[in-house]
């Protein structure tokens, strides 16, 4: 079982696509999160999976629990403590103009869970590979020592996504030093730390000024494997963005111990992006899935599998990835061109 760790929350955006929030009238609301967005999208690939996150117990909470399970997501092991859910707005850029999200997430339950919350002998029973993010030592200090505490007792192969999230990291004071400390403890022993080049240069400082090809990224990897020992897979996702809605999308997984170190994933032009949340989550979760499929793909499948799951996130409102194995499969065959399927 794939198990993921995080904050689960009410994702509130406009109704109608691309109008502003200032001018909207009617607002689509719907759960939302890094975490809970990989569970889904594994998920739906057909691996067992269950999300870990604390909720009040009332009727909002209720839908999250309903959307999870909608897609046979494990919420066994969810805790009901608290009064606030964590909400975001968002708003879906168009040509020049941005996307942009607002957060409404501090003092939320999920801020005030620890350790001793949750029953971890009886989640790490059955979990044979674990996820978080750097989205959730974010949220608060009281998630960040649960996370540290994680990640000292944890019996199995863990995976981080960096995550970066600035607006955040308000209870550090945004203090760079501080939170690349704190992330290099979370990310000690984990077997795939995934983000993209912004990330890296954020959490750990890591910068390379001309990322232009895969030799510039390996460089990244190299650094990143030479100061996480125990690290097997780095997983960076690259985007060129034209504009919000035309973006050219792919990635590059870098394997420790493999002769040929680095695989460039297929290159999508992406010319009438939908929506841009989550489709990180869904970069991760392909390369989840394909580590956790050793028999059935090699490298180079793993990456091209995680670059086109995500590009068809894009395709869809929503954070999470509604897409199957033959969706991917059937992409990958066609190589993108979107040919009719009769």
């Amino acid at each position: 079982m794939i198990t993921t760790f995080g904050e689960i929350m009410l994702r509130i955006s406009p109704e109608k696509s691309n109008e502003r929030i200032v001018q909207a009238k009617n607002f689509r609301i719907e759960p939302g999160g890094s975490e809970s967005n990989v569970a889904i999208a594994l998920s739906n690939l057909g691996m067992e999976t269950c999300f870990v996150t604390c909720l009040p117990e009332n009727e909002l909470a209720q839908i999250i629990v309903q959307q999870l399970r909608r897609f046979s997501v494990n919420t066994d092991h969810i805790i009901f403590k608290g009064n606030k859910i964590g909400t975001y707005w968002t708003e879906t850029g168009l040509g020049p103009r941005s996307s942009f999200v607002i957060y409404d997430r501090e003092h939320s339950a999920f801020s005030g869970c620890s350790f001793d919350d949750f029953r971890w002998p009886d989640i790490f029973q059955d979990t044979s590979w674990f996820h978080f993010s750097g989205i959730s030592p974010a949220v608060s200090a009281c998630v960040s020592i649960l996370l540290s505490d994680i990640v000292d007792t944890i019996p199995c192969p863990y995976s981080v996504d960096l995550n970066f999230r600035e607006k955040l990291w308000n209870w550090l004071n945004k203090d760079s030093k501080e939170i690349n400390k704190l992330m290099t403890n979370l990310c000690g022993k984990a077997t795939l730390i995934a983000g993209n080049e912004t990330d890296f240069q954020n959490v750990f400082g890591i910068n390379n000024n001309k990322l232009n090809d895969i030799k510039d990224y390996a460089e990244v990897a190299k650094t990143c494997f030479k100061k996480f020992k125990y690290t097997q897979y780095i997983a960076i996702s690259k985007r060129s963005s034209i504009s919000a809605t035309i973006n050219h999308w792919s990635g590059y997984l870098f394997v420790r111990d493999d002769e040929q170190f680095a695989y460039n994933g297929i290159d999508y032009c992406l010319d009438s992006i939908q929506d841009r949340v989550g489709t990180g989550d869904s970069f991760v979760a392909g390369i989840i899935y394909g580590l956790n499929k050793p028999e059935s793909h090699n490298h180079q499948e793993i990456i091209d599998f995680a670059v086109t799951l995500s590009a068809l996130n894009h395709t869809s409102v929503g954070d999470a990835s509604f897409f199957d194995e033959c969706d991917v499969l059937k992409t990958l065959h066609n190589k993108g061109t979107g040919r009719i399927i009769r």
